[in-house]
């Protein structure tokens, strides 16, 4: 028996054993169960035991003391079953059909890298990556292969974390037959307590987490690690980053591993949830028979301290300096800790302490987007540090060199606030913010998703959150709301906030200020000393624009009857496309698209429409985006406009009682935009950080070249000269949108919770009101040529991170999307390269955390798409990981055997393309039950009916490609000698300055976003 099938017949033994017990516990037998299969030690059960545990008596009193709401006045969710197994483990069950068919699980262990000793730093993590090479009954390498089986694609739809205190296994089923069942909670068990820690699978994977060190090591996590070590010195989370330490990671042993796993995977630390389309009582059963008989082998092991912090220490300051750094002050105080269970008063006090911290956001947001503004951003807010301290915390992004001011500025703002207190007109927003969030909580709550619900219940589980219903919030929060005033709030957040006088202060900053930490401590006492002024009140504002017109007539109106998609044209050409689901409640997802885009773009105006990311930030003519912000306190309205590919305008949420605000809103934007400078302001201040960044990672330096290189220096795929865009103004903006903002073809598009009449009314009142439209979209010809460049030569670019970061990337030029059999060939392909690059250089070599394959297939430009491989690698393994990757794609794209050669197998095993297929399928299968995939083929309904036919077919296309269809496409396309060979390496001979200040491209529309 060859290897491949000994491994599958025993996965499948063991398998079999477990869904046998499981059987039994549900008191029915398997129609497959094999007599001679027996479940691994660690499972093994007996009829009469697992049938025992199916019917333990409930103690409703344990539940509840395990779950920590015993002692609480607030009643959990009654739609979730919690439970306690008589080994100490949790689980938590909630049938929930959203989407319909699917299911989520997730297995929490409360360990992470705090509870490592010295000699055991990363092996919390190092342990995560282990579950999914080789357990007891699962050999490595094959557990991913059993879930991409069963259509879970791996890292979408499997995949884990390691925190400070936290590990978590995560899996989305995309069906919930009972095989898949089965097995995601048979894997979940073997997880527990079966990782096998073989050692040699432990060499293969050091490599695979020394890549992600390496991939996480840059100036951002060296800062963190800065601000950790000043402001928590001596406690673990100072100490013991999760990613580990590399001598630890290289050298530890299996035995290492074994007595950390053994001490820490116990039940009493372990949590399961479980939500979605399922039977509740059958999931119980069946968590009863497979994790009843997991015991710790040496008990439970206690917490690891985690140190203490010195409460007392105060005015002092520490300075981190990297040329690509953002310029960040961090002021901390911190203060005891203080407990608070969850309780009625507890939220009622914490609800009370959020309206405050969010006036003083929105005091300190309204400073950023002024004139000349002081800071780029500031924020306040107070929380536990691990439970040892409780902190008070002022952040403040500035421009490079004007960090003085900002702080001031910040300083001073929340100053004043905790010194004179808040307005009548500022609570009365947050309370019409507050009240809106929880009235349409109550409204979609039967159609949330199931990981959101599973986040829920995990946040309970980690920090004691009781999960309650909707309702239930919503009551307790109308008891409050009116018993608030602006004094309770002050009170409450002067007692919670405390003071910043003498914080530790700790500065992010490019260069060094003059006179080091001391600079800053006194130019934070020199702010503390100067006058605070009781802030002006804000006069309130109706919205201007809620008359367009006389609302427009309905010229055309039809079905598609097949997809239930009803189509609208407008006397004015304005066409609306609506769907309606019951996907989610109370929700409506809008998609405006006038034509333009980034097509407006030319060789001789690249930034055309780069300023279009700040162009909702230039408001409306009669209201600054702070105004809107106020104006729109309490409804669900979304600010957003900016440029697609091939339309301006944008996506967006809102429900069906704001559906006509929302239509107002886009329009005003549409016939009204403000263009104010303060967002022009903003934008410049955005740049210098933005350059500082382009070659300061391997990241960087690709995503700023690639686009050229691609094109062959076409302007409008790359980035200019930095002086260029200082240049910019709206009158650029202006000049290149302005008529299509006023004569564009418009297409408008709906779906979700919605009276169709109503909404047509809405769209007839804004868009269909305005004069008229052209009839269609413009062709754009020109602007439409991108060719993928002719030129083979490898390109080594550099950059200015850590010396062993390097990437790898080959781009094969395909062609576009206009053949849907073609497009879904290249998908399948690119999935198919996706398994064996990951196979490869994350199994086999060990040499990349995070490869990455996928196709791109353009549906503006014509004939233009590519394959692409990317990875990070160690410096040391670049030339090793390119030559692997010329080897595969050199298999794939190898020609035809003559008919008298030696026959070979297929480079594309079945099982390879059924794991690539599989998930695909799935997706397809489950995206149809969701709003945003509707919306993909609703947007542009009628100016694009070749998308609605796509969408027909569903995964038929995929279901049909053969392997031989796949190995004739990789031979077109795939030959090692098409590809454009792309290498970032580091670079210690090129000054950082000169980098940042040369033209350098990106691989989308030119514009520092």
């Amino acid at each position: 028996m060859d290897r491949g099938a000994r491994l599958s017949y025993r996965t499948g033994r063991s398998l079999l054993a477990w869904l046998a017990a499981v059987a039994v516990a549900l008191g029915s037998a398997p129609s497959f169960a094999n007599p001679d299969a027996s479940p691994p030690p660690s499972t093994q059960t007996s009829q009469a035991e697992s049938s025992a545990a199916a019917v333990l008596p409930r103690d409703e009193a344990a539940v509840a003391k395990a779950w920590d709401y015993a002692d609480s006045d607030l009643t959990p969710d009654p739609a979730i079953r919690f439970g306690v197994l008589p080994n100490g483990m949790r689980y938590a069950i909630r049938r929930n059909t959203t989407p319909p068919g699917t299911a989520v699980m997730r297995l929490l262990i409360n360990v992470g890298s705090t509870a490592e000793a010295e000699d055991e730093r990363g092996l919390a993590h190092f342990i995560e990556h282990m579950a999914f090479n080789g357990t007891t009954n699962v050999p490595e390498g094959e557990m991913v292969k059993i879930l991409e089986r069963l259509g879970l694609a791996f890292g979408a739809d499997t995949n884990a974390f390691t925190s400070y205190d936290q590990t978590g296994y995560l899996l989305d089923l995309p069906n919930v037959n009972a095989e898949t069942v089965d097995t995601a909670l048979y894997l979940l068990r073997e997880t527990a307590s079966e990782i096998a820690f073989d050692a040699e699978a432990i060499e293969r994977e050091r490599g695979v987490i020394l890549s992600e060190l390496r991939t996480r090591a840059n100036y951002a996590q060296r800062n963190r690690e800065s601000l950790f070590a000043f402001t928590v010195p001596g406690t673990r989370i100072a100490d013991r980053s999760p990613i580990g330490d590399r001598s630890v990671i290289e050298t530890a042993p299996a035995e290492r591993f074994r007595s950390f796993y053994d001490r820490f995977y116990t039940p009493g630390r372990a949590t399961l949830v479980v939500v979605g389309d399922i039977d509740v009582a059958q999931i119980e059963a069946k968590i009863v028979a497979g994790f009843g008989n997991w015991q710790a082998k040496h008990g439970e092991a206690p917490d690891a301290p985690l140190g203490s912090i010195d409460i007392a220490r105060a005015d002092e300051a520490n300075i981190f300096a990297h040329p690509a750094i953002d310029e960040v002050v961090t002021a901390v105080r911190f203060a005891p800790f203080v407990d608070e269970p969850d309780s009625r008063a507890a939220r009622r006090a914490k609800l009370t302490r959020a309206l405050g911290y969010n006036i003083i956001g929105r005091r300190l947001g309204r400073i950023a987007r002024q004139e000349n503004a002081p800071y780029v951003g500031a924020s306040i807010g107070r929380s536990d540090v691990f439970r040892m301290a409780n902190q008070s915390v002022l952040n403040v992004a500035t421009r490079d060199g004007e960090w003085q001011r900002g702080l001031a500025a910040a300083e001073r703002e929340v100053r004043a606030a905790l010194r004179y207190g808040f307005t009548e007109a500022e609570l009365a927003e947050q309370l019409a913010n507050f009240t809106t969030g929880y009235e349409n909580a109550v409204r979609g709550d039967q159609t949330r998703p199931n990981d959101q619900l599973a986040d829920q219940i995990l946040a309970m589980a980690k920090d004691g959150m009781i999960v309650t219903t909707p309702e239930s919030q919503l009551e307790r929060y109308l008891a409050l709301r009116d018993t608030l005033t602006p004094k309770i709030l002050l009170k409450a957040l002067r007692e919670d906030f405390g003071t910043l006088d003498k914080p530790l202060i700790h500065l992010s900053t490019k260069v060094d200020p003059a006179g080091g930490p001391d600079a800053v401590r006194t130019a934070f006492a020199d702010a503390r000393k100067a006058k605070v002024m009781k802030p002006k009140a804000r006069d309130a504002q109706a919205f201007a624009y809620q008359d367009f017109g006389t609302p427009g007539a309905v010229v055309a109106d039809s079905t598609i009857d097949d997809l239930g998609i009803r189509t609208i044209r407008f006397a004015n050409n304005v066409r609306l496309n609506l769907k309606k689901t019951d996907f989610d409640r109370n929700r409506v997802l809008v998609s405006l698209r006038i034509d333009g885009g980034d097509l407006l773009s030319s060789r001789e105006k690249p930034e055309a429409t780069s300023l279009m990311n700040i162009f909702v930030r230039g408001g409306l003519q009669a209201h600054s985006l702070d105004d809107l912000y106020s104006i729109f306190a309490g409804r669900a309205v979304s600010l957003n406009f900016g440029s697609g590919e091939d339309y301006l305008g944008g996506y967006l949420s809102t429900t069906p009682d704001d559906l006509k605000l929302q239509m107002q809103v886009l329009t005003a934007f549409t016939t009204q935009p403000g263009y104010r400078s303060e967002a022009i302001n903003q934008y410049r201040s955005y740049l210098p950080n933005f350059y500082a960044r382009l070659n300061a990672t391997p990241e960087g330096a690709i995503g700023s070249n690639i686009g050229a290189i691609l094109s062959d220096n076409d302007p409008r795929f790359s980035l200019a000269d930095r002086h260029v865009f200082e240049r910019l103004t709206f009158d650029d903006l202006k000049a290149a949108i302005g008529d299509r903002l006023e004569r564009g073809a418009i297409e408008i598009g709906l779906v979700g919770d919605f009276d169709e009449e109503q909404a047509i009314a809405a769209v007839a009142a804004t868009f269909g009101a305005l004069p008229e439209r052209e009839a269609e979209f413009r062709d754009y010809g020109e602007a439409r040529a991108r060719r993928f460049t002719d030129n083979r030569t490898p390109r080594v670019l550099h950059h200015k991170g850590e010396a062993d970061q390097a990437i790898v990337e080959f781009y094969w030029p395909t062609t576009d999307d206009g053949d849907y059999r073609e497009d879904v060939r290249l998908r399948l392909l690119a999935e198919l390269l996706q398994i064996k690059v990951t196979d490869e250089l994350r199994e086999r070599l060990g040499a990349s955390y995070s490869p990455v394959a996928r196709s791109f297939t353009s549906s503006i430009y014509p004939g233009y798409g590519y394959i692409q491989i990317s990875t990070n690698v160690a410096s040391h393994d670049v030339e090793r990981v390119s030559d692997a990757v010329r080897h595969i794609a050199a298999e794939l794209s190898a020609p035809v055997p003559m008919a008298d050669a030696v026959v070979r197998p297929s480079p594309i095993a079945d099982d390879e393309l059924a794991r690539a297929r599989t998930p695909i399928l799935e997706n397809i299968a489950n995206s149809a039950k969701t709003n945003t995939a509707w919306l993909g083929i609703v947007d542009a309904a009628q100016s694009k009916p070749a998308k609605l036919d796509r969408f027909r077919s569903g995964g038929t296309a995929f279901g049909t490609v053969s392997a031989d269809e796949l190995l004739e496409l990789a031979r077109t396309y795939l030959p090692p000698e098409r590809a454009v060979l792309v290498q970032s390496l580091y670079d210690d001979a090129e000054d950082t300055s000169q980098l940042a200040a040369r033209t350098a491209p990106v691989i989308t529309n030119a514009s520092p976003r």
